[in-house]
């Protein structure tokens, strides 16, 4: 199985459209537990608190200090790469796509919208405010006492100050701008016929020095990471009320063969046994 990981919110809250999480690993180290993974129907929001770490997501880096929030959208392939041993806590919410239109503030979720892959991911400390730093422990204190309507409002609130940030976010460090071209240009064109071929003469990069270079940035092949994003792309439009066949051809596989070894082969389990649960 290759190494992906779509996290699914287990938690008691899930009920209520989010998960809270309060995290810290005293001896942190880079194993396949933190290997780049993806959620495919929710927001991840990354509050740190310590660590010596780095944000690593589509190809793009970002230096992480503490109080910097940190921002996964669904499909968005993203790790934390440690650089010592040294404590790494944080806080970690995630919240369900649907969350926004069970609540009525479809408002809110304007932030985490229309952002091309592994850009605007980084809100640097010195824009994120107090307020908002207590909110995220208040809600831990409501949620602790079993106060879950106080909790929803909360997040309600720092979410809306989210909304109003305005100084522009962290620009990532990019290896590679050539790299960072071609996996935009992969997420626009999952429908199309995407090989190794046609990227390096798209590119003009020979495709031998592209297969190295794409694995040492990414950490995947090009073909392990086209047919990924294709797999979210098709729960995407499977959870938009397409069957499997149709989202499969929708996403750019050419046959619901190809579709559904490239989803046992990475997830271990069959699309039907998956997909087809999460929209009952």
């Amino acid at each position: 199985m290759e190494n992906y990981y779509v996290t699914e919110i287990r938690d008691a809250q899930l009920h209520h459209g989010y998960d809270y999480m309060y995290t810290v690993s005293l001896d942190p180290e880079n194993t396949i537990d933190n290997c780049p993974h993806a959620h495919g129907d929710l927001y991840e929001l990354i509050f740190m608190l310590s660590g010596d770490t780095q944000y690593h997501i589509e190809g793009n880096i970002y230096k992480m200090d503490p109080h910097d929030i940190f921002i996964t959208r669904p499909g968005e392939l993203h790790r934390t790469y440690f650089l010592s041993d040294q404590k790494y806590e944080r806080i970690v919410l995630f919240i369900m796509k649907d969350f926004f239109t069970k609540y009525h503030c479809e408002e809110l979720e304007a932030f985490f919208l229309n952002h091309k892959p592994g850009i605007n991911c980084h809100i640097p400390a010195r824009l994120v405010s107090k307020e908002m730093q207590s909110l995220l422990l208040k809600m831990n204190t409501y949620l602790q006492d079993g106060a879950h309507n106080i909790a929803d409002c909360v997040l309600q609130e720092f979410l809306y100050l989210l909304n109003h940030i305005q100084e522009p976010l962290t620009e990532p460090i990019i290896e590679d701008t050539r790299i960072q071209k071609i996996l935009l240009y992969i997420n626009e064109h999952l429908d199309e016929e995407l090989n190794l071929d046609t990227l390096s003469e798209t590119f003009y990069i020979n495709k031998y020095h592209l297969c190295r270079l794409f694995k040492t940035i990414t950490g995947k092949t090009i073909n392990q990471y086209t047919n990924y994003k294709r797999l979210m792309k098709v729960s995407e439009y499977c959870e938009q009320g397409q069957s499997l066949l149709e989202a499969s051809m929708n996403a750019g596989f050419n046959t619901y063969s190809h579709f559904y070894k490239a989803y046992r082969k990475t997830f271990g389990t069959s699309p039907r046994e998956s997909i087809t649960s999460k929209k009952r």
